[in-house]
């Protein structure tokens, strides 16, 4: 009977967590600050970037 109560509890929490902040309900990209997306973002872009660079380098070295 113990175990039952404190699985209520448990679950009674979670509900009240859930309408106090909505917070899960949005992307992580929303909840992070503005810098880190920023960072993020730049280190996503340098990425593909240097990916093409590479490609390009890969299929010129073929080609000569």
């Amino acid at each position: 009977m113990e175990n039952l109560m404190v699985a209520s509890d448990a679950d009674a929490g979670a509900a009240k967590m859930g309408r106090a902040e909505p917070m899960w309900l949005m992307p992580a990209d929303f909840r992070e600050p503005i810098t880190d997306r920023m960072i993020e973002a730049g280190s996503r872009w340098a990425g593909i970037a240097s990916f093409v660079v590479a490609l390009g380098a890969i299929g010129f070295w073929l080609l000569g």
